[in-house]
């Protein structure tokens, strides 16, 4: 009984053989759900490598005949890798909008987020662990099909740099910072179990191109590692392939700190931390796998900004890591708008000529308060509601956000 030489998991009426039958999947239901793995009868004919076909057992007969048809079929299992790496129109959209989503809810945030913007300068490979037939499997964001960066991976990638800044004597990185940004790693008892301040989110990248690129390892001491073998050099290596984010491609990074977390003596300096620990983790340590050999490098962010406060003014501090607010070009100025106070949730709304802003949470709307200054705050928290009040107001995607009081 012949062996099929194509195997998919697809039910007959999904046309397998052409390669138009997938031209808009993402790459991760390519690689993850639709990947074409090839095999002869003895379920070896074809050995990815940088792409390429490796027919590991030739047909047995000789002559033109066989020649063609062991042609044929080395074609057929080119490029399969490659098949997987161009991203097609929808899913760049699809990560664009992602991005552009980020962006707009981060600036929920104000003064207690922060985002950064970078390029990478190695290729950048996570999920490598992932079980797929090629050895090598890839992280893709379910169900987009998309590559992404857990937050977990970020929040780990920096807790790491921190430690070793503090091991290095930099001031201010001590135990008790880690501990209250990131959380504690050791907890003896339940109760003394501590969160940290900083939320990280999923990060995704836009790759460089529009498409993925296939990396090649080449394990030397392969029987070594399996424990069969004690290592020596004159096994042959045998080369892996696996996919990667290509360099140049962009990365943001997004965290929010609930600053009510915080110790006093780090209410000031946690965002002076973090942008010398992402300065760290980008030149020193990188993101996702193998980063001991170079993996997940990243440029410098780009050319330090000034941060913003809750009512736009512009502190001194210098800074790469920039303000959501800081850089919008979409805000107006209501003159005469109304707020309300939810007394349940302690959220703030603004309307104006019939429009309203989305409910400003805290500790947004805490600062808010505090600008009022004590007697409007005072009423506004008996009347729950303040006429008149002059307030600046941002659209971000179809909802207005309340950014602050006009400061003129």
């Amino acid at each position: 009984m012949t062996v099929p030489r194509r195997i998919a998991a697809l039910p007959n009426y999904i046309g397998s053989a052409s390669n138009k039958a997938f031209a808009e999947s993402a790459p991760g239901h390519k690689f993850l759900g639709y990947f074409r793995n090839f095999q002869d009868s003895d379920a070896r004919a074809f050995d990815p490598y940088k792409g390429k076909a490796k027919l590991v057992t030739p047909l047995p007969l000789p002559g033109p005949q066989n020649r063609a048809e062991q042609a044929q079929l080395k074609a057929e299992f080119d490029a399969v890798l490659n098949e997987v790496c161009k991203l097609p129109a929808s899913s760049i959209a699809q990560i664009n909008a992602l991005r552009a989503r980020q962006r707009a809810l981060i600036a929920n945030y104000g003064t207690n987020a922060v985002r950064i913007t970078t390029t990478s300068t190695a290729p950048f490979a996570t999920g490598l662990g992932n079980e797929h037939p090629i050895e090598n499997g890839f992280a893709f964001l379910t169900p987009y099909g998309l590559p992404y960066l857990a937050g977990s991976g970020v929040k780990g990638i920096l807790r790491r740099s921190m430690q070793e800044l503090q091991d290095d004597g930099e001031d201010g990185f001590t135990t008790e910072a880690i501990d209250a940004l990131f959380g504690s790693e050791t907890v003896n008892q339940s109760e003394n179990a501590q969160r940290g301040a900083l939320d990280f989110w999923d990060v995704f990248p836009n790759p460089a191109s529009g498409k993925l690129v296939v990396e090649i390892m080449t394990p030397h001491f392969g029987k070594y590692y399996q424990g069969s073998e004690t290592p020596h050099d004159s096994g042959a290596p045998v080369p892996v392939s696996f996919l990667a984010v290509p360099a140049k491609s962009e990365f943001d990074f997004h965290v929010v700190c609930q600053s009510g977390r915080l110790p006093a003596a780090l209410q000031d300096q946690w965002r002076k931390l973090l942008d010398r620990v992402f300065q760290h983790a980008f030149e020193w340590v990188g993101f996702g796998a193998k980063t001991a050999v170079g993996y997940g490098a990243m440029a410098a962010a780009s050319s330090p900004r000034a941060l913003a406060d809750a009512s736009g003014k512009v502190s001194g501090t210098s800074s790469s890591i920039t303000n959501a607010f800081a850089n919008t070009s979409l805000g107006h100025t209501w003159p005469t708008a109304k707020l309300t106070l939810n007394p349940g949730t302690g959220e703030i709304t603004a309307s104006f000529n019939g429009k309203s802003t989305a409910p400003l949470k805290n500790p947004q709307a805490n600062e808010l308060r505090d600008a009022l200054g004590e007697e409007r705050a005072n009423k506004f928290k008996k009347n729950k509601e303040l006429k008149g009040i002059s307030v600046e107001v941002v659209q971000l995607g179809n909802a207005l956000q309340l950014k602050g009081l006009c400061t003129s």
